[in-house]
């Protein structure tokens, strides 16, 4: 199944809207016509196909989709269960959602992500390998649509510009981007680590992240999400406030 991942709006629920993934119980913490994130009690594994059936005042819709990734969210105190999130891409565009979507901003119950948050971070869980210019090899860190940290036996000085080129797996193509080094650290081992950014390659790294989310070769950066999230909740308060 090929899936198109162009950028579209992201919606942040608040509240979360009541759903179903394959007859689980979930809850919808954002949104979009491409996809969706879901809290849990059960985990969901990547690559899985699911029908997601969507709860609201306007009746219940159902998308299918793919799971590309779930991690747990956090450890419940009171042993009851543990909390997963987990990242749903629509195996098409729907224009049912984009209704819904339109009804819960209506309502203030849904906030654009775009204008609140940096992209998402991704770590790299199996060894991934590459180069960048002539620097080889180098080892990639974690990765987002705008970026990519990677570690390197060489030293790299900030402003170097050169093509990160990597390979996901057999099956698909290789990764060929260019970066901007816009910072360096030493590692822990002698090596150094180094912040690249990369610009005008949304569609590519898309295609990147969600083979790795598939292939469980990547992690998002749970922490890092729910700290947005927090922060969307509490951009949420004021909007409401101010109107």
């Amino acid at each position: 199944m090929k899936l198109d991942l162009r950028s579209v709006p992201r919606y942040f629920l608040n509240p979360p809207v009541p759903g179903f993934a394959n007859g689980r119980a979930v809850r919808l913490v954002d949104l979009s016509t491409k996809g969706a994130r879901l809290e849990l009690v059960e985990p969901l594994e990547p690559g899985e196909q699911v029908f997601l059936q969507i709860v609201s005042a306007s009746g219940e819709l159902t998308v299918e989709g793919t799971i590309l990734w779930c991690e747990i969210d956090s450890l419940l105190m009171d042993m009851v269960h543990d909390s997963y999130l987990v990242g749903v891409a629509f195996a098409r565009t729907s224009e049912t959602v984009n209704g819904l979507l339109d009804a819960l901003c209506g309502k203030d119950q849904a906030i654009r992500i775009e204008d609140f948050r940096d992209h998402d971070r991704y770590n790299i869980t199996a060894p991934l390998t590459g180069s960048f210019g002539d620097i080889a090899p180098v080892s990639l860190l974690d990765i987002s649509l705008r970026g990519v940290r990677i570690s390197s036996l060489t030293r790299i000085a900030v402003g170097t510009g050169a093509n990160l080129r990597f390979q996901v797996d057999g099956e698909s193509g290789p990764t060929d981007v260019f970066g901007k080094v816009v910072w360096t650290t030493p590692g822990a081992n002698g090596e150094t680590q180094a912040g690249l950014l990369i610009s005008n390659e949304d569609e590519q790294m898309r295609q990147t992240i969600h083979r790795l989310c598939v292939l469980g070769e990547a992690r998002i950066d749970v922490d890092s999400l729910r700290r947005k999230f927090d922060q969307l909740r509490v951009a949420a308060a004021r909007q409401k406030v101010a109107r």
